[in-house]
């Protein structure tokens, strides 16, 4: 008899414990105004502008209408409370899903936002944080007029379908706070027709936006950084941009980095499986000689744009790929302030082992 009120008890205490998740998920869509992207910028005084945009479940249940709100103050919690005395529900951060930094503002620091803001248990890893080309507020505000809150699913869509690495807070957090490595994150612009647009990868370097990779370098960045990029890379052949373009799509990736201690220098070893999606019509990728030249093409490509990509990082001081880091796990005299002093000027060597798994869908 006590066996089975034991079991009762236990089961009367789950019912109760999903009903009053069920009332609470009630709750977030109906009682309380949920910022689904919020921005920030920084005033001439120092005050910090926020923005937020705000789907209106209560007015459509749909919520496809969107509510666009701004205010400045001396410090974000004081944003989010002066946006609370335009809305009839309390304001909810818990839920943001993308937070988004005006280039100015980010090259100023962002550390008292990340102290102060990004690291509260309110905020779920999952979030991803874009740094905006224009102010955050001009980015938004266009954003609004599209009539969506996709921007989350655009960054993803990225992520896994194009040349963006797999991004997200914890991440981010980990770069930041992480020795030996710098954080980075999404790059968005407004395009010549005011609409949002994903534009590679922006490094910082400690708590100020540094660097904005190009589309190549990010392409490159992402192959070095996630073994399961998708992105794709079009290189034109001979010194002039031609009708001779060979495209691929990256299928699989896989870095081996090696310290040279006694030369003090990295070895990169790249193995890549392939796809070949458009190649000029004088190649034949049926015939062994004609797979031969084109891999020697695409791996010479390759290989001086990863060379670009590190000259790059090493000549503003930026380690996104965590070189740092990665040297202190193989070497136990390594120190941070004497490696990156040695940083700008240290060799690299790539060498890529190319193989092409299926082609010729293109020609």
């Amino acid at each position: 008899m006590k066996k089975r009120r034991k079991y009762f008890v236990v089961l009367l205490l789950y019912v109760c414990i999903v009903a009053l998740l069920g009332r609470t998920r009630e709750r977030t869509i109906d009682k309380i105004s949920i910022i689904h992207v919020f921005g920030f910028d920084q005033a001439e005084n120092g005050d910090i502008i926020g923005t937020a945009l705000i789907p209106e479940y209560t007015k459509n249940k749909a919520g496809t209408q969107i509510e666009y709100l701004e205010e400045r103050a001396p410090s974000s919690a004081l944003v989010i409370s002066k946006m609370g005395t335009h809305t009839s529900t309390p304001i909810e951060i818990a839920k943001t899903r993308v937070l988004v930094f005006g280039k100015s503002y980010a090259e100023a620091g962002i550390q008292s936002m990340v102290e102060r803001f990004i690291i509260t248990p309110q905020i779920g890893t999952n979030i991803q944080i874009a740094v905006s080309t224009q102010s955050a507020r001009e980015a938004l505000n266009k954003f609004r007029k599209q009539e969506s809150l996709t921007l989350l699913e655009q960054i993803e869509h990225n992520m896994l379908k194009q040349n963006l690495p797999n991004m997200n807070l914890h991440i981010f957090l980990n770069h930041f706070y992480g020795e030996g490595m710098d954080a980075f994150v999404p790059m968005i612009t407004l395009d010549e027709k005011d609409t949002i647009k994903v534009d590679g990868v922006g490094v910082f370097k400690n708590d100020q936006f540094k660097l904005h990779l190009n589309p190549k370098q990010t392409t490159l960045f992402s192959i070095l950084k996630d073994y399961r990029s998708q992105a794709a890379i079009s290189m034109y052949l001979g010194e002039h941009k031609s009708n001779e373009i060979i495209t691929v799509r990256a299928f699989r990736s896989k870095t081996n980095w090696d310290w040279d201690q006694k030369k003090k220098e990295l070895n990169l070893n790249l193995r890549l499986k392939w796809t070949i999606i458009q190649h000029p019509n004088r190649f034949n990728l049926g015939k062994k000689k004609d797979i031969i030249e084109i891999k020697k093409i695409i791996t010479k490509n390759i290989e001086n744009g990863i060379e670009d990509l590190l000259t790059t990082l090493k000549e503003n001081e930026v380690d996104p790929l965590g070189l740092g880091n990665i040297v202190r796990s193989m070497d136990r005299t390594w120190e941070k302030e004497s490696f990156y002093k040695q940083y700008p000027t240290l060799p690299i060597n790539v060498n890529v082992d190319l193989e092409i798994i299926h082609s010729g869908l293109e020609s």
